[in-house]
């Protein structure tokens, strides 16, 4: 009994530390949302992140729609689409 014992305490011991060495999730963002827009959308990125911090809004400014829409085409056809396409 004692062995399973050992090994129960090992593996609750090992998935407890597994939980602290999680990475922070990465979330691109792609708009093509400009100027006084574009610094709101940073901002409220800014606010999200410091308000979770397991996560990370990284918002980029890709042209206008058209050339937001066509570098979201494009690296989804290579398998490196953004999270968020706006």
């Amino acid at each position: 009994m004692k062995p399973l014992h050992y090994t129960a305490s090992a593996l609750a011991l090992g998935l407890a530390l597994m939980g602290n060495a999680q990475a922070v999730t990465t979330i691109p963002f792609w708009h093509s949302m400009e100027g006084e827009l574009g610094k709101e959308v940073d901002s409220l990125a800014q606010r999200f992140n410091a308000e979770n911090p397991d996560y990370k809004i990284v918002p980029t400014y890709k042209g206008n729609y058209e050339q937001n829409l066509s570098a979201g085409i494009a690296a989804f056809r290579t398998g490196n689409a953004p999270a968020i396409l706006q």
